[in-house]
């Protein structure tokens, strides 16, 4: 019968053999010894080249070659320990670039919200400011209008040209009065003129056509026939509208019944000047009809 065989199928001689030497021999050791050893040998190779005996004894290890593996060790341990020291350093320094990073996107962030509400902010300035300038250019069209209309501004475009004048040896009684003219004047703004002057002199709201005596006066200066009256509007349709108003036809009666003598003509290019500014009171006063002075109206509508 077999006997069994102690530690795991091996035999008491078989576990009792020593181990090898490059088992036992600690790492350090056994890396010196083997480069000596190989100095030793590279040295024996050269004295046999020469001819000369090989050194009696054990080869003595290469002091050199110990420097340096010690000064390997030394630096290794050296640069395990910075290694070691460093770890700390270099965790911090990685967790403040972090922190750092999330700062740096949050500010992005707060950024890229700015960016947005003021562009926004932007188109709707853009809006608001069309729709001002809009409103302003209204105003300003309105504003010409009305100083187009009440004579405060100078005025220019195609029209009609009326000259007014009495017959050869008219009576006194039968001349041409102020209010022959604002029958005209009148008749010219109900036909849709925009601007009338008379003998160069504006009609406007706060002048008139006034009768002095014999004299004409229109807003407040004297005028002699022959009367010119220019009127800015369509000359296609200005003197056909002027036969349909009422002021009109008064105006084409008293023609007929006086003699008066009257021409007209279409003109493609009239310049009238503004009104000159007069101060209210004044107005008032010329239209409280003084002695002598009789209303002739010709306002502006």
């Amino acid at each position: 019968m077999a006997e069994p065989r102690p530690h795991g199928g091996r035999t008491t001689q078989e576990a009792a053999r020593p181990l090898p030497e490059h088992v036992t021999t600690p790492l350090l050791s056994l890396i010196t010894a083997r480069s000596m050893d190989e100095d030793y040998a590279h040295v024996a190779q050269k004295r046999a080249a020469a001819g000369l005996e090989p050194a009696p004894g054990r080869p003595r290890p290469h002091w050199t070659s110990i420097a340096a593996i010690a000064l390997l060790g030394v630096m290794a341990a050296v640069v395990a320990a910075q290694t070691d020291r460093q770890a700390p350093v270099d965790e911090l320094s990685r967790a403040a670039l972090i922190e750092q990073i999330e700062r740096r996107s949050d500010t992005l962030d707060a950024l890229q919200g700015q960016v947005g509400e003021l562009t926004q902010s932007n188109a709707e300035t853009a809006v608001t400011s069309t729709r001002t300038q809009g409103q302003l250019d209204d105003i300003q069209t309105r504003l010409r209008r009305v100083e187009l209309v009440t004579g405060f501004s100078a005025a220019r475009g195609p029209g009609v040209r009326l000259t007014v004048e009495n017959r050869p040896d008219v009576d006194v009684n039968d001349e041409i009065r102020d209010e022959d003219l604002a029958f005209l004047v009148d008749g010219l703004f109900a036909a849709g003129a925009e601007a009338i002057a008379v003998n160069d002199q504006r009609i406007n709201l706060l002048g008139g056509i006034r009768n002095t005596l014999r004299a004409i006066h229109v807003n407040g200066r004297p005028v002699n026939p022959p009367y010119v009256i220019s009127a800015i509007g369509d000359p296609q349709t200005l003197q056909a509208r002027l036969l349909q108003t009422s002021q009109g036809q008064e105006w084409f009666n008293r023609v007929n019944f006086y003699g008066f003598v009257y021409e007209a003509e279409n003109v493609d290019d009239i310049r009238l000047p503004a009104a000159r500014e007069r101060v209210l009171r004044d107005v008032i006063e010329l239209n409280a009809d003084p002695d002598g002075v009789q209303d002739g109206g010709g306002s502006a509508p």
